[in-house]
């Protein structure tokens, strides 16, 4: 029975993949910075911003048609956090909750967030999902200053606890 258990074991380890892996794109949990950094010259995108050693953002001019503003998370070298920001308005919040919800079930993790800062208020709903040890969030953002919505991929690291 033993030999049996070990078998199916390493039967199991060359058949199934990983649980963990998030991947939006050719990006993946786990991809070493240097590979999303040549990854995305491919992508062409309008301008590449690192922003410090934990953040890179890639985005299109706003005015273009179809805009893509992508923001890649690092913890020691490695992807651990997708953002995409989407064409914001409470509506397609609520279409993409409902979505996430019909497909992972009720949120795992609410974050509201209200304050004011010197430009105005800024209020957030964030609602989060898991899927296995990933977290696949929606956040919707109203400030002074418009508003965001953003669809996100994250798991935890040794730098952050997520979600965040």
């Amino acid at each position: 029975m033993k030999n049996l258990t070990l078998l199916f074991t390493a039967l199991s380890a060359l058949v199934l993949p990983p649980a963990h892996a998030w991947q939006a794109g050719e990006f993946y949990n786990g991809m070493p910075r240097a590979d999303v950094e040549q990854a995305l010259k491919s992508w062409k995108f309008g301008k590449i911003t690192p922003l410090g050693a934990d953040t890179i953002l890639a985005q299109d001019p706003v005015d273009q048609p179809g805009a893509r503003n992508y923001e890649f998370q690092f913890c020691n070298e490695k992807l651990v956090g997708f953002e995409q920001l989407v064409k914001p308005s409470f509506q397609n919040f609520i279409t993409l909750a409902s979505n996430y919800s019909n497909q992972y079930g009720s949120p795992v993790y609410t974050m509201p967030y209200t304050k004011v800062i010197a430009s105005g208020p800024v209020s957030q709903l964030g609602l989060f999902w898991r899927k296995g040890t990933d977290f696949i969030g929606l956040r919707y953002m109203e400030s002074t200053m418009g508003e965001q919505l953003r669809l996100s991929w994250q798991v935890n690291n040794n730098c952050w606890s997520a979600p965040r």
